[in-house]
């Protein structure tokens, strides 16, 4: 019997040691591992029966946690714990039990700052695929390779690999650690980093209720797509296996885990464990001077998202669910008697006639609007559109299998089947049904089945005039684990991959109809990239308290760094029972935490979008019946004013991948103060702070070096370094009335564009240019996206791009405003409104186009200038002469 004394290691495909262009030979490489031997505790202990006298647990515990990288060492341990005589006798056995294969790593270096790591057995052959949710292939660029016999290197990378472990330990070129990535030895991972990186990404997971942090440190996140109750609710789980470990202090960089499998990722100690569900090992590593740089190429892998419907960054009105027209009518009519904008309902499953449970009649699946309650559909999505108000309606995965639907959609082969029959399979194994019905469940992964539905249920709603589609219940949250799927996969091959392939086919159904509208989708589920298919999300059915709302808060900067912008919440919560106040003080907390929420979303939700369970018709939402209507109406409209600015920015995510919604720490990642879970920017002008905490009345605000203005009373608050405003006052008296609203702070050179009108506020573009200009600095820049709001004409360029620029050369600033490019419908010429803060100056003289310009105003700090109407294909340029 030959004994292996040492194990071996080579790289594949070049020399060791030679500099290659990555462009003229191979990207990918392989190192190998001999065997490895390693007790296992079950296997001793059923061993230790056999042989009670030797005590083999007690005496052989100590070598569990060793590994032996080869024969000749495990022996000599073995005899050391048990003797000569019993080794000989039993050495086979214990090796036999104890012997790992030998693995291999495969490494693919896509460019200088991203490579790839896969761990297989030695005999495998064939390299895994990337996974469904990326396209890494474009991210392949030309750069110098350095290929030794153990370590490798590009130009911002250097790695060296453990002869034995495969144990790969990766630093910047200057030398700088990043990681050290194992293999261990339950088909794992482990990580070992610096122990002052902060951890944020992977998606969602509550945890933590009245916690604002979104940081993964000390914690363990079980990702995968799932319901899980939580704090008097239930809130999603969702598979986003991206990584991002940042320090302002050092290189930071981001782990992506390849695999559409549940992972769970156990950050309580160094090193750090990750362990996918079913034991494929491929991990991207990439690194970037920052946090921006790092999402960035992140973006890249997954895609970008499209610009939703205008419409979307308004309020949508929602319940669990409007009845009848009746009802939806009249909570549209107080809203309008209160002087509430509105752009939207949203229908829950009353639309198709509602559910019965247990009952294969149930219409859940049926997808065609109840006429008995809904009468004339057509007519009324009609008149709600020339009111302005859209609509998007729920639907579901499940088919009643006494349904029309559930015949022809089972007899195609279109459901989850029965392993054993090929039929479809009920989604409850014990065959009693559900909340929702008695049935089956849709094959999204098939492509026929999705498009099949597609054509036949969904198209004609959207050629009625419906606008987006609420894709519920997606994870899948019900299914019989048994089911078997397309192409013959089982369940958990398809779970977290199946919300992801129903997003996909209704923006595939869109682009096969030639659908110039938009596609929106509004989903609790989901994986990387649903964005590219105009996918938002939300937290599920969050309970009714300010702590879920707290975690939700904290959720949000992970969500946005694993790729979903437009993320949002059901508005006072889901589940009024979550509350945990009781007795006389109820409605008054409930009051507090619906004005709070409201005020929350109405600054980072997209849509902003009440919403309640409401079976009892004794709940409300809607923002004029319950909160501080004065704080709720005021909120709102701070909203509407804000979405030209808003809807820039989801132009600049669709274009180059830059958040919508970034942390403050995005915005400042070298600096130490910004870690702050609570404190949110909305593009990079302008910052807020989250509150969720029942009667709180002010918050301290962190403002990174610079100046800064509050975006409300237009207060000036300047440092060479960062400052806390301590106390900021959430409540305070605006426009005569008390208002609870959170901070809003805009940088000195922030240029907004807003909506200037004061009643009857609208998500439509503006007649009127308006611009708010935050102070004086030497020159800033922002480029306003205008286009039909609707359609996907925007892809092709139909897009006006206007771009406003300051300059300051003391005694005097200019303004200027040029635009290019056209859109159906945009205007020739509009009117001019500046508001600019200027601290402390004497204004002399305004000109536009080098004419005196009359109608101005300065009073606080404030330069007011009214100009125009102005023709929009001509530049126009604004001076100011102060002193």
């Amino acid at each position: 019997m030959s004994v292996k004394t040492k194990p071996y290691l080579f790289a594949l495909l070049c020399m060791a040691g030679t500099l290659a262009s990555a462009a003229e030979v191979t990207d990918t490489f392989q190192f190998f591992s001999g065997e490895k031997y390693q007790l296992r505790a079950v296997d001793v202990f059923r061993m230790g029966k056999a042989y009670p006298e030797m005590k083999l647990p007690t005496k052989l515990r100590p070598l569990y946690k060793e590994v032996f990288f080869s024969e000749a060492e495990f022996r000599i341990a073995l005899e050391k714990a048990l003797g000569h005589r019993f080794t000989d006798a039993h050495f086979t056995e214990l090796a036999e039990k104890s012997r790992d294969e030998a693995q291999k790593l495969v490494v693919k270096a896509y460019s200088n700052n991203m490579i790839q790591l896969v761990y297989q057995s030695a005999g495998d052959i064939q390299l895994p695929e990337p996974s469904e949710f990326i396209t890494v292939e474009h991210q392949l660029s030309q750069g110098d390779l350095h290929i030794g016999s153990s370590s490798f290197s590009t130009t911002d990378l250097k790695a060296n690999v453990d002869s034995r472990t495969l144990c790969v330990d990766v630093k910047t070129q200057h030398s700088e650690p990043l990681a050290v990535i194992c293999p261990d030895q339950s088909d794992g991972l482990t990580v070992r980093a610096g122990q002052s990186y902060r951890l944020n990404g992977l998606g969602q997971e509550f945890q933590n209720p009245g916690v604002i942090d979104g940081s993964w440190n000390g914690k363990v996140r079980h990702s995968g797509n799932k319901m899980e109750a939580f704090n008097g609710g239930a809130t999603g789980n969702t598979q986003f296996p991206v990584l991002y470990a940042t320090n302002p202090d050092k290189p930071d960089f981001a782990l992506y885990l390849d695999n559409v499998s549940s992972a769970t990722w156990n950050f309580k100690q160094q090193p750090w464990h990750i362990e996918p569900a079913d034991g494929k090992r491929s991990l991207f590593l990439f690194t970037a001077d920052d946090l921006p740089e790092l999402r960035h190429t992140y973006m890249g892998m997954v895609g970008k998202p499209l610009v939703p419907p205008r419409k979307m960054f308004g309020m949508w009105l929602s319940e669990y669910g409007f009845d009848n027209w009746q009802e939806l009518d009249d909570k549209l009519h107080t809203l309008k008697q209160h002087h509430f904008p509105v752009d939207g309902v949203v229908m829950d499953l009353q639309w198709f006639g509602n559910v019965s449970s247990a009952d294969p009649m149930s219409q859940m699946g049926s997808l065609t609007w109840d006429r008995k309650n809904f009468p004339q559909p057509e007519k009324k999505v009609a008149s709600l559109k020339e009111q302005g108000i859209g609509m998007v309606l729920i639907e579901e995965s499940y088919v009643s299998e006494g349904l029309k639907s559930f015949q022809v959609m089972g007899d195609a082969g279109y459901l989850a089947k029965d392993p054993d029959t090929g039929k479809p399979i009920d989604t409850d194994s014990t065959g009693i049904g559900h909340w929702w019905g008695k049935g089956g469940m849709i094959d999204w992964t098939n492509p026929e089945a999705a498009k099949y539905w597609h054509d036949w249920k969904r198209a004609p709603l959207i050629d009625m005039g419906v606008m987006g589609h609420w894709t519920d219940l997606g994870e899948p949250e019900i299914y019989n684990g048994k089911g078997i799927y397309y192409q013959e996969k089982t369940h958990p091959e398809v779970h977290n991959i199946y919300n992801y392939r129903w997003i996909e086919s209704i923006y595939n159904g869109y682009q096969a109809h030639g659908t110039k509208q938009r596609p929106f989708m509004m989903t609790r589920s989901g994986g990387p990239g649903i964005q590219k298919f105009g996918a938002s999300m939300w937290s599920a059915d969050i309970g009714s308290n300010l702590d879920s709302l707290a975690v939700h808060a904290g959720m949000q900067e992970n969500m946005m760094l694993s790729g979903m912008d437009y993320y949002g919440s059901d508005i006072g919560g889901f589940h009024r029972s979550g509350l945990g106040v009781i007795g006389k003080e109820k409605t008054k907390a409930l009051d507090e935490t619906y004005t709070q929420w409201f005020a929350y979303s109405s600054l980072l939700d997209v849509p902003v979008r009440p919403h309640t369970e409401n079976l009892c018709n004794c709940k409300e939402t809607a923002p004029d019946r319950i909160g501080e209507t004065n704080s709720n109406r005021y909120n709102l409209e701070r909203r509407y004013q804000l979405i030209p600015y808003m809807y820039s920015l989801a132009h600049l995510a669709h274009n180059n991948g830059a958040p919508v919604f970034p942390s403050l720490s995005y915005e400042y990642p070298k600096d130490t103060q910004a870690v702050r879970a609570n404190h949110k920017m909305i593009g990079s002008d302008l910052l807020t702070v989250a509150v969720a905490h029942l009667w709180q009345t002010s918050t301290d605000v962190y403002l990174p070096a610079g100046t800064w203005f509050d975006y409300t009373s237009n207060q000036v608050y300047n440092g060479e370094k960062g400052r806390v405003v301590t106390g900021y006052p959430l409540r305070r008296e605006l426009d005569g009335e008390q208002v609870y609203t959170l901070p809003l702070f805009a940088r000195e050179g922030a240029i907004i564009p807003y909506n200037p009108q004061e009643k009857a506020l609208s998500s439509e573009v503006p007649e009127t240019l308006a611009l708010k200009v935050f102070g004086l600095a030497k020159q800033s820049e922002f480029t306003l996206y205008e286009d039909d709001g609707k359609t996907t004409a925007y892809l092709n360029g139909a897009v006006r791009k206007t771009h406003i620029t300051t300059k300051v050369n003391t005694p005097s600033a200019s303004l200027l405003i040029s635009s290019a490019g056209d859109y159906a419908g945009a205007p020739e010429s509009r009117g001019l409104h500046i508001e600019w803060l200027m601290p402390d100056r004497a204004i002399e003289k305004v000109t536009l186009n080098g004419k005196v310009v009359s109608q101005w105003d300065y009073n606080d700090n404030l330069l007011v200038i009214d100009a125009g109407p102005f023709q929009v294909s001509e530049n126009q340029r604004v001076e100011v002469q102060f002193r």
